[in-house]
């Protein structure tokens, strides 16, 4: 066994050079020949050519189950137990796990008996098979995409579901860690990381049809009933200064990464959360100003439109008004009070009573909920921004007599500014009094005067407002509640699927980034949707944990007749893991066995 290269040219004479793994056979009139093993690609450079006998010596050592004579480096019994591996696959007799095939008995000595290629199965099963479930396959491919592109959009999606990062980490995440490619039923081992930008683009193209066509599977597979319709915007951040992105811009963050350019997505989400549509804004937009045009892209008027106090301004209001859309939304109201009527208990737990009060009228319902948990949280972190904010005045004062520090009027002034801007909540409860020298250059005393009577009478209360006047006290806290599924998908994309940070600087490059995120969030919300109907309500890190124990192997064995027997085989799946794929109407992850001998 070696390898050899070859010279040939292309159509335009450009010249090139071709690899390959041949070993050398006699034909039946005893005529020597080399016959290909394995194609290694051009520009073959994984193993530097002088290294090449090393690295055929040891891949014909792990075909027939021998253990190398002399020591090879690390990087060499890699690239050795990867090709071996994809001879095993190729060569290999397969047999189908799921059908009764009958015994196959063999003579073996159990002591050569070692494990190999060790990879993970069960959450790549699982996500691959509601992939299929949510016709993924079926809509890349209207959408025009090659089979070998759809096979790289689900290693980029799944990838970014299973190990979120960046291309190069998903790309070696895919070949060292993962069995995707095996039940995919393709070979991920020779995959560039520029496969994966360039389905990135691929895929940003079809957005909109991808969307479309995805939610309506959605809708149809699960049966949901657009009752109501969620809108929320995020932010995230890059790094770098992106200045090739159009989109990047410096604004509030949601992570408090004022130091860092942002983009800002805008996602809308049905009543059961999964996602109708996503938009992709810069990153300094004011997010009252995003609602027309991304409800213009729905069509329909018959959901309810969901959104918080961000969006919910007066001109929103008139708008949604004006063009006959339902709405529920949570007031602007700075300072709210109980109305003085009877109030309705809509949750009561041990630690958390929400107690609401419903005033009507003929055009718009308010409900006013007080929470105590929440009141128990803002008496606890505006006791601690008081705090702080005063200590930051104090510091301040004390300065005015130290030599070195701000005394300037100006300066004192802006410094003041920039306090208010970051204890805002706090801020309107005091009556700061700043006192200057006559020429209004150095100031003398700065003194303040806590007012907590500037806030709310009582903390803990918040106002939902909806033109749906039909609704009770707990149908419109039951519907606002309906919120916390946009939070949690954010959360989701933020923590699960590396939304952040994003390391890209084009334009279109980070909107796909973003995408394959969005992609892979309909793949996990859909899997977290069947399990929450079968009461199983472990996070997505819980459910890789218990599935990450599902293993993928190649067992070698040395036979009677000193062949070599190669098994490659997934594992039995525990009670956890059965009860997970039932769960969402999966059969336990089982490929083909592989039977190899050498």
């Amino acid at each position: 066994m070696f390898i050899i290269k070859t010279q040939s040219s292309s159509k335009n004479a450009t010249k090139y050079y071709t690899h390959r793994l041949v070993e050398s056979k006699r034909d039946s009139m005893g005529k020597v020949y080399k016959q290909t093993i394995l194609n290694l690609g051009s520009n073959y450079a994984v193993v530097e050519e002088v290294d090449w006998s090393i690295l055929t010596d040891r891949i014909q050592n792990i075909l027939i189950g021998q253990e190398s004579l002399f020591s090879v480096t690390e990087h060499i019994e890699s690239e050795a137990q990867r090709i071996a591996s994809i001879i095993i696959k190729r060569d290999g007799k397969s047999v189908d796990s799921n059908k009764e095939s009958g015994s196959n008995y063999q003579h073996v000595d159990i002591t050569t008996l070692r494990n190999s290629d060790v990879k993970t199965i069960g959450a790549e099963h699982l996500a691959f098979e509601t992939a299929k479930k949510l016709n993924i396959p079926e809509i890349l491919t209207a959408c025009g995409l090659s089979k070998r592109d759809i096979n790289s959009a689900f290693a980029s999606i799944i990838g970014r579901l299973l190990s979120p990062g960046s291309e190069v980490s998903t790309s070696q995440y895919l070949k060292n860690n993962s069995a995707l490619d095996e039940v995919i039923g393709t070979d991920f081992t020779q995959m560039h990381k520029e496969r994966l930008y360039k389905i990135s683009d691929i895929l940003l193209k079809h957005k909109n049809v991808i969307e479309d066509k995805l939610y309506n599977q959605e809708k149809s597979l699960f049966a949901l009933k657009e009752i109501v319709t969620l809108y929320d915007l995020t932010n995230t951040y890059f790094e770098g200064e992106s200045r090739a992105n159009e989109n990047a811009a410096f604004g509030r963050s949601k992570e408090k990464r004022t130091d860092c350019p942002l983009v800002t997505l805008a996602l809308v989400l049905d009543g059961s959360g999964f996602p109708k549509k996503t938009h992709i804004f810069k990153g300094n937009i004011s997010e009252a100003t995003t609602l027309e045009s991304m409800l213009n892209t729905l069509g329909s008027k018959e959901a309810i439109v969901v959104m918080d106090e961000g969006i919910a301004t007066e001109d929103n209001i008139e708008w949604l008004n004006d063009n006959n859309y339902k709405y529920l939304v949570i007031s602007r109201k700075r300072k709210q009070e109980l109305p003085d009527i009877e109030g309705v208990i809509v949750k009561n737990e041990p630690n958390n009573k929400v107690t609401t009060f419903l005033l009507k009228n003929e055009k718009e319902s308010e409900l006013y909920c007080h929470s105590e948990s929440m009141a128990r949280r803002t008496t606890i972190m505006s006791e601690k921004y008081i705090e702080r904010f005063t200590k930051e005045l104090q510091k301040l004062s004390d300065g005015l007599t130290k030599k070195g520090s701000i005394k300037k009027y100006d300066r004192i002034n802006q410094k003041i500014g920039r306090l208010k801007e970051k204890y805002s909540k706090v801020a309107l409860q005091f009556n700061i009094t700043v006192i200057a020298d006559d020429k209004k250059e150095k100031v003398t005393q700065l003194t303040w005067e806590h007012q907590p009577d500037k806030q709310s009478k009582e903390p803990g209360i918040y106002c939902i407002r909806t033109n749906q006047t039909e609704f009770d006290n707990k149908e419109i806290w039951d519907t606002y509640r309906m919120l916390n599924d946009v939070e949690a998908a954010f959360r989701t994309l933020k923590t699960d699927l590396g939304l952040r940070p994003i390391y890209h600087q084009k334009t279109d490059r980070i909107s796909g980034h973003i995408f394959i995120s969005v992609l892979a969030y309909h793949i996990l919300h859909a899997i977290r949707y069947q399990l929450l109907a079968n009461n199983i309500t472990d996070s997505w890190q819980t459910i890789q944990s218990k599935l990450s124990t599902y293993y993928r192997v190649t067992t070698t064995l040395k036979q009677k007749d000193n062949k070599t027997l190669h098994i490659r085989k997934s594992m039995q799946a525990n009670p956890q893991q059965k009860a997970i794929y039932q769960a969402c109407n999966i059969v336990s992850a089982k490929p083909n066995t592989i039977i190899s001998k050498y």
